[in-house]
C-alpha cells in the first residue's frame, strides 16, 4: 500500500480571522483570498452559518499559498493530502479534479484553474448539498459531470482508425427535430458536440464508489469509539486487506452498472466508459443515496470537523458530537461496514439517518426457529419499519449471496394463503454479488406473507393459482424471495412467465431469469424505528407475557371482554379466528 498523504503534509496553524460574516462575504474583497463572486456571496450569507464561514475561511488559510501572480490558491498536492484518503484507494485525485471543474460554475469544464477561495466555496456547498434557490442545476448530475472525461481523452487512449470516420447519432442532428434534440440533451443522452454528452471511466468510478464505501466504513467504525478503539480501528480501515475488500465491491457495483447502458456511441469503447444516461438510470432504481456520504465527509472536513477538533479525537472525520451513520446495537455476522456503506446508498435517507438500528433477531443467536422469529420481530411498534437480511448459499454451485427486503409495516402472522401485509414502500434488494433493488411495482399488494406452517414469502401468494385456496410448494408458488418454515431453506426467484400472478416487485433490469435454491446461513432482522422502537416493543411483550401468565391456570369463560384480551395476548389466532386450546396448570 502507498502511502498516505496526509502525513506527508503539515498543516499550518488556523489563522484567526477578524472579519465578521459579512466582511468576508463583501464582493469587494480581493486580497489574500481574491474577488467573491454573486453566487459565492450569496452562498456565503444564504447557506453556511457564521461558525460554518469562519472554519471555511479558515481551511482555505490554512491549505492556501501565493503563486507568483498573487493569487491565493489550494495546490492539488495539498488538497489531496488534506483529504487523508490512502493513496490505494486513488479518490484524491479525482475529488481535486471535480473541486476544480465546480469552481468554475456557472462556466464549469476542466480546465488548469486554481482553486480559489471563491471556487472552495461553491465547490464544498455543491458537494454539501447548500445551494437550493442559488444552484438550480442538478447535484447529482454536476457532481458525475465533475468527475467525467472528455472524449478527446478517451479517443487518445481508445483510438481504432476502422471506426474514426463512423458518425454517432449526436452527429447527424438533422435526423432529429429541435425539440427532440432538447428532449435527448434533457435527459443527457444527445448533444449537439459529442464531447459534450458526460462520461465517467469506469475504473474512475470504481475509485470513487471504493472511495465512498471507505469513507462511510470508516466513520461508521468509529461510532462510539474509545480512544483506543479508534486507534484498532484506523489501523483496521487502511490495511491492504481492508481496501481490497472495498474495491472488490465497487467493482461488481459497476460491473452491473454499466448493463444499464443503452447508448450505442460507436466512438467509444461503451465498456471502458459510464455514460450520465447509464448512471442515472442505475442509481434511480437502485442507489438514488449514492454520493450522499460526501455530505459529511466534505462538511467537516471544511465547515465546522477540523475546526472544532483538531485532531479528531471524537470520530475519524467529523469532529465532536456528530453522527450521520446509524449504529448497530449489537454486533452483526452480516451488516459489516461496507455492507452498511452499500445499503445506505439503496434505503430511505429517513431510514440511515436513525440514531440507532436494533438487531430484532439473528437465527444464529436466537434459533432457526419461526416462534423465536416472532416473539423477537412481531410487536415492532410505530410504522414497525425494519429490515431482513439473508445470507445464503447455492445448493449447486456454491455462491453466496446476500439477500434482502425493507419491510415498512408491522409484522403480521395470517393463515390465509392468499393474505399478505405491507405497503408499496416495501422493496426486496440483493447485494451480493449483484447490487440491485426491486422496488414495489403497485401491481398487486402481496408484498409479505408470514405463516408459521409456511414459511416467510415476498413478492407473490402461497398458491398454485388465483382461484386456489391452498398451500403448494415452492414450485408452484409465486414468490420472488422466500424461506421455509424452518428458516433453512429458501429460493430466489426472477421469472416472469411463472405465475400467473403480477410480479410484486419489479422484475431484475439486466437478468431474464434466474430460479437460484439456497440455504441459509444466517437470518437477521433490524429495527429501524428509531431510538425508543426496541423499548417499547420489549414493554409490549412484558405486558403481554404478565396478562398470558395470569390467566394460564384458568379456563375462558367465554365473555367478550375475555375473549378481546385472549386476542391481545396472541392466544387466539385473529386472522384465523381460531381458538387455541389452552390448558390448566
Amino acid at each position: 500500500m502507498g502511502n498516505n498523504n496526509s502525513k506527508n503534509i503539515k498543516k499550518k496553524p488556523l489563522k484567526t480571522l477578524t472579519k465578521s460574516k459579512q466582511d468576508t462575504s463583501n464582493t469587494s474583497l480581493l486580497s489574500p483570498i481574491g474577488r467573491i463572486s454573486r453566487i459565492s456571496n450569496e452562498l456565503l450569507t444564504r447557506k453556511f452559518s457564521q461558525i460554518e464561514s469562519y472554519s471555511l475561511r479558515a481551511s482555505f488559510d490554512n491549505l492556501s499559498t501565493v503563486n507568483e501572480r498573487g493569487i491565493a490558491h489550494i495546490t492539488k498536492g495539498a488538497f489531496i493530502g488534506y483529504l487523508g484518503f490512502p493513496d490505494d484507494i486513488g479518490a484524491g485525485p479525482l475529488i481535486y479534479r471535480s473541486f476544480t471543474y465546480l469552481a468554475n460554475y456557472p462556466s464549469v469544464g476542466h480546465t488548469n484553474a486554481h482553486l480559489t477561495y471563491d471556487g472552495l466555496i461553491k465547490a464544498v456547498a455543491i458537494y454539501c448539498d447548500l445551494t437550493e434557490d442559488i444552484i438550480n442545476d442538478d447535484r447529482v448530475k454536476l457532481l458525475f459531470d465533475s468527475f467525467s472525461i472528455s472524449d478527446s481523452d478517451i479517443y487518445n487512449e481508445q483510438k481504432d482508425p476502422l471506426k474514426s470516420s463512423e458518425p454517432s447519432i449526436s452527429q447527424i442532428p438533422q435526423l432529429v427535430t429541435p425539440e427532440d434534440t432538447e428532449f435527448l440533451k434533457a435527459i443527457g443522452f444527445y448533444e449537439t458536440d459529442p464531447s459534450k454528452i458526460s462520461k465517467v471511466q469506469k475504473q474512475d468510478m470504481v475509485k470513487i464508489l471504493t472511495g465512498l464505501i471507505w469513507l462511510m466504513s470508516s466513520e461508521m467504525s468509529s461510532i462510539n469509539a474509545s480512544s483506543e478503539e479508534l486507534k484498532q480501528n484506523l489501523k483496521k480501515i487502511i490495511s491492504p486487506k481492508f481496501i481490497n475488500q472495498i474495491h472488490e465491491d465497487a467493482v461488481h457495483v459497476v460491473e452491473h452498472m454499466k448493463r444499464y447502458n443503452n447508448n450505442n456511441n460507436n466512438n467509444i469503447k461503451s465498456d471502458q466508459v459510464i455514460t450520465w444516461l447509464t448512471f442515472n438510470n442505475f442509481i434511480e432504481r437502485n442507489a438514488p443515496n449514492i454520493f450522499r456520504g460526501f455530505i459529511p465527509f466534505i462538511y467537516g472536513q471544511f465547515l465546522i470537523g477540523l475546526t472544532l477538533s483538531r485532531h479528531r479525537s471524537d470520530t475519524l472525520f467529523q469532529g465532536p458530537k456528530v453522527q450521520y451513520w446509524p449504529k448497530l446495537d449489537s454486533q452483526s455476522d452480516i451488516l459489516n461496514q461496507m455492507n452498511m456503506g452499500l445499503l445506505s446508498w439503496m434505503l430511505p435517507e429517513s431510514v440511515i439517518k436513525r440514531r440507532y438500528w436494533n438487531c430484532l433477531y439473528s437465527s444464529s443467536k436466537h434459533g432457526f426457529s419461526m416462534n423465536r422469529f416472532h416473539r423477537n420481530v412481531f410487536k415492532y411498534p410505530g410504522a414497525g419499519k425494519n429490515e431482513v437480511m439473508i445470507t445464503s448459499k447455492n445448493k449447486k454451485h456454491g455462491n453466496t449471496l446476500l439477500l434482502g427486503a425493507y419491510v415498512a409495516e408491522p409484522w403480521k402472522s395470517t393463515s390465509n394463503p392468499k393474505t399478505c401485509f405491507g405497503s408499496e414502500e416495501c422493496t426486496l434488494f440483493e447485494v451480493l454479488p449483484v447490487f440491485e433493488k426491486f422496488p414495489a411495482t403497485k401491481f398487486n399488494s402481496n408484498y409479505v406473507y408470514y405463516n408459521p406452517s409456511f414459511g416467510i414469502g415476498l413478492g407473490g401468494i402461497a398458491t398454485s393459482s388465483i382461484i386456489s385456496n391452498v398451500i403448494t410448494t415452492s414450485d408452484q408458488n409465486s414468490f420472488a424471495l422466500q424461506v421455509d418454515n424452518t428458516l433453512q431453506f429458501g429460493r430466489y426467484r426472477n421469472d416472469a412467465a411463472h405465475h400467473e400472478v403480477k410480479p410484486t416487485y419489479r422484475l431484475s433490469a439486466t437478468r431474464q431469469y434466474f430460479d437460484i435454491p439456497f440455504e441459509v446461513i444466517e437470518i437477521e432482522v433490524f429495527g429501524l424505528g428509531g431510538d425508543l422502537a426496541k423499548e417499547k416493543q420489549d414493554k409490549e411483550w412484558e405486558w403481554e407475557e404478565a396478562e398470558a401468565a395470569k390467566r394460564s391456570g384458568y379456563k375462558r369463560n367465554g365473555n367478550k371482554e375475555d375473549k378481546e384480551i385472549l386476542k391481545l395476548a396472541g392466544i387466539i389466532d385473529d386472522d384465523s379466528r381460531k381458538e387455541i386450546q389452552t390448558w390448566e396448570s
